[in-house]
């Protein structure tokens, strides 16, 4: 019986990672989901009572493990949102009303650093392993993007003359632009002449670039055009996750977190991370008067309730209706 259930959740990983590819789900994504099914596959090989229950039984089952450990409830959702996926995209199961399962996020506001807390921490990054993680931490916070988003910039998706940057494969698969301020224009012209010169060495070697989806496939002369070249690739080069061939790929995020927790440390502003900056931008940005609907557009949420979260209530801007009201009408 053992045997069979490891051969059914092998089974089961494969499928998941052919539904990811022919969704173009990214890499994280699919790691994220395998991560969770190998957990829960681990979880009913233990569990002889639950072989005969439904779907949702066993998940239940499951994320109640998860919750007697403490975990966060938004853990618990990633790994409820994996086995959604696993059931309803991947086996076409209807499983009904399942959202019960979800577990409840606390009620709260964004936390950020101030503005003058973010420009210490802005002057305080440094470079790491000879990577440009000091022009890569003032994008985040200039663009208000997730530490995931500079990484993936192509040389193409930078536009100089409009002052824009592109954003493809951000969270849910939602592409946008966003203004590159004026400040940050020539480092990030010199690093594209950097990102240009290892691309030529990279052509003229045969070393592809790695591209999204099955872009390789359908045009296999991307993989040696500059415009597809990463602006932060990596010193060396890597197989790819999916098609284990021999890739250039791009700076990892885990440069440009160590980067801002040194640089937090430095200030004594410990436990700032780069997602932090995010949040700076889009209350910073409110805080000086920005329409809320164009920072959603920005920041790239699917909901106005999600940016409306950066805006902290103050209580102090709220006047009394009885001010301009005479005294001395009080003690008539």
């Amino acid at each position: 019986m053992v045997v069979y259930l490891d051969m059914l959740i092998s089974n089961a990983i494969t499928l998941v990672r052919e539904t990811c590819m022919l969704r173009h789900l990214s890499i994280n994504t699919e790691k994220s989901y395998i991560h969770w099914l190998r957990r829960y596959g681990a979880f009913l090989l233990n569990q002889r009572a639950l072989r005969s229950a439904s779907s949702v039984q066993k998940m239940e089952a499951f994320l109640t493990s998860l919750a007697k450990t403490g975990m966060s409830a938004s853990t618990q959702n990633q790994a409820f949102n994996a086995l959604l996926f696993f059931y309803r995209e991947v086996l076409k199961q209807d499983l009904g009303r399942v959202d019960a399962l979800r577990a409840r996020r606390p009620a709260g506001v964004r936390q950020c650093p101030s503005q003058a807390e973010t420009y210490q921490l802005l002057s305080a990054v440094n470079d790491i392993y000879h990577y440009p993680t000091r022009l890569i931490v003032h994008l985040l916070y200039a663009c208000g993007l997730r530490v995931s988003e500079p990484l993936n910039l192509r040389l193409k998706d930078v536009d100089f003359q409009q002052q824009r940057l592109f954003i493809h494969q951000a969270k849910g698969n939602r592409g946008r632009a966003v203004l590159l301020p004026q400040c940050l224009i020539e480092p990030l012209q010199q690093q594209m002449t950097a990102a240009r010169k290892v691309a030529e060495e990279d052509r003229i070697a045969g070393i592809p670039i790695a591209l999204p989806g099955l872009l390789a496939k359908k045009y296999p002369w991307a993989t040696r055009s500059e415009r597809w070249a990463w602006i932060f690739p990596s010193h060396e080069i890597c197989r790819d996750p999916r098609t284990r061939t021999l890739v250039r790929w791009r700076c990892h995020e885990g440069n440009v977190q160590r980067a801002v927790r040194v640089a937090a440390v430095r200030c004594h502003l410990e436990g700032l991370t780069p997602h932090c900056l995010r949040h700076a931008y889009a209350t910073h940005a409110l805080q000086g008067g920005a329409f809320v609907r164009d920072v959603q557009v920005v920041l790239g949420h699917s909901h106005l309730e999600t940016t409306m979260l950066y805006l902290h209530a103050e209580p102090g801007r709220v006047m009394s209706p009885l001010n301009g009201y005479s005294i001395a009408a009080v003690h008539s």
